[in-house]
Formats: structure tokens, C-alpha cells, sequence
């Protein structure tokens, strides 16, 4: 398989974005626009609050991002983005065992994301399979799909307000067993959105997941 033919991390380093100059930060920027969709982006400085880790090539040239936030004193991360500038070489799947090698190394037990939903009504075609492909991509590298129905974040920044239909996945890092999924709802809806259990948009997922 494509995903297991990977290059020697050492050759492919993942760095804190802090340490590039701003000429590598400026392709990092660009495999960021061209990943997102706009109504997705926050803008790319907004970034850069959370830790931003990218890969490079031998040459020092960015391959990929990811945008991680802790989930409060969880021990669980949030992955807010993820993008590679070529896809197909297996540098996606290279990329994301260094990151969770890399916050398993740090005590990390979890790592938690969202993606588009490819059930959201009123999709093109084109839509359901990227966003079909990108979840198939995640499964192939150990990832997760929850039994989660209804789970709309609200999105930060320049988005706020917009709050449309997504999934929810994980990958347990190390030995961790993975938490319960309701756990996970809250866990995610608090630390990563600001939402508190009792938030009528939390207890509507649970109640849709039919999650206690």
C-alpha cells in the first residue's frame, strides 16, 4: 500500500512553526489556503496562537502542517488542521505517526479532530467524496469514526456563527484505551469550542448519539 511506503523521519523532520524563518512560514501559509476551503480558514496568523507543527523536506522546504490545541487537562489533544502540499506520497500518513509519536512522547493519551460531514444535505458529488476520501484517509491511519449524529461546533474566529454539519474521529496514542465517546462529545464541545455540558448544542448531540 501507498500509505506504508514512507521516507526516514529523520530526513523529514516536524518542527515547531516558531523555528522557521518566514520564507518557510510563507509555503506553510500557502499549503494552508490551498487545502481549506474559505468558509474553513481562519485566517493563517490566527493560527499560529495554537502550536503549529510542519514537516520538511530534506531541504528545509514545508511539506505539511498541523494545528494542535491541548483539551485542557485532559491529556487529549485537538488536531484543528491538518494538510500536506502533495498528496498521494504518503507524506499525510508519514506526518500524522510522527505526530502522535511525538504527543504520546509527551504523555499524551488521545487525539481528537473533525471533519466535514459527507451526509450534509445538499452536497455536490464532488463534496461527498473529498469528504468521503478524507475520512478513509484517517481510518487507513488509525483513526476512528465516532457513532456521533448531530455534532455541530460553532467555528471561532472570522467564522463565528457558522456551525455546519460534522463527524467526529480519534486515535488513541501509545497504550491508552480509548475514553467513552461521550467523554470525548463533551471533552471536545468544552475545551475546544467553550461549550459546557449543559449547553443546549451538547446535550443535543448526546441526545441524537443517544449517548448518556
Amino acid at each position: 500500500m501507498g500509505s506504508m511506503i514512507v521516507q526516514p523521519q529523520d530526513d523529514h523532520p516536524l518542527v515547531e512553526a516558531a523555528t522557521l524563518t518566514a520564507d518557510q512560514l510563507a509555503l506553510v501559509q500557502e499549503i494552508y489556503d490551498e487545502a481549506f476551503p474559505e468558509d474553513l480558514r481562519v485566517p493563517f496568523d490566527d493560527l499560529l496562537v495554537d502550536r503549529v507543527l510542519v514537516r520538511l523536506d530534506p531541504q528545509g522546504r514545508p511539506e505539511g502542517l498541523a494545528v494542535v490545541r491541548a483539551l485542557g487537562g485532559t491529556g487529549w489533544t485537538f488536531l484543528r488542521y491538518y494538510a500536506v502540499g502533495a498528496r498521494g506520497g504518503g507524506t499525510g500518513s508519514a506526518m500524522l505517526e510522527q505526530l502522535a509519536a511525538r504527543l504520546s512522547r509527551e504523555g499524551g493519551s488521545l487525539l481528537v479532530w473533525d471533519v466535514e460531514d459527507p451526509d450534509e444535505p445538499g452536497l455536490g458529488p464532488d463534496h461527498v467524496l473529498e469528504h468521503q476520501r478524507r475520512i478513509r484517509f484517517y481510518e487507513r491511519n488509525a483513526g476512528e469514526l465516532l457513532p456521533v449524529a448531530e455534532y455541530r461546533p460553532p467555528h471561532d474566529g472570522g467564522l463565528e456563527g457558522h456551525a455546519p454539519p460534522m463527524r467526529l474521529m480519534c486515535r488513541t496514542l501509545g497504550a491508552w484505551v480509548r475514553p467513552p465517546v461521550a467523554d470525548i462529545v463533551r471533552g471536545a464541545y468544552q475545551h475546544r469550542y467553550g461549550l459546557a455540558g449543559d449547553d443546549p448544542v451538547v446535550l443535543r448531540t448526546l441526545e441524537a448519539s443517544a449517548l448518556p
